[in-house]
């Protein structure tokens, strides 16, 4: 189904998060402590073709974030791969943001404005 239709929205969060999504009605969600529950959960959004956007919380998305960059990185529409803060806060790394500008169009953003 990616591609065409209408497609779901998986989220892979911590359980106070997975919550706050199940009651605004997503119904693909899935709870990660772990690098290794991280991958499981990544793996199984993957393979499921009407999944179109995935959610992650970004200290999860740093524990695997050799795979989350492969993904990332392939010239692929769909899924999109979009990664969210938790209650502490973001992790600080690039913004995301200009690395998908980066990416889609090879020119890099600068901050500040101009």
């Amino acid at each position: 189904m990616r591609g065409g239709g209408s497609m779901k929205v998986g989220v892979i969060a911590d359980e106070y998060t997975v919550v706050g999504f199940a009651l605004l009605g997503v119904k693909e969600t899935k709870i990660a402590n772990t690098a290794q529950e991280t991958e499981t959960c990544l793996d199984e959004f993957l393979c499921n073709p009407e999944i179109g956007v995935i959610i992650i919380m970004d200290y999860l998305a740093e524990e695997i974030r050799s795979t989350v960059s492969r993904i990332q990185n392939e010239k692929k529409a769909y899924p999109i791969l979009i990664e969210i803060s938790g209650k502490d806060g973001p992790v600080e790394r690039e913004d995301s943001i200009s690395r998908l500008v980066r990416r889609a169009v090879g020119v890099s953003l600068i901050k500040g404005g101009m």
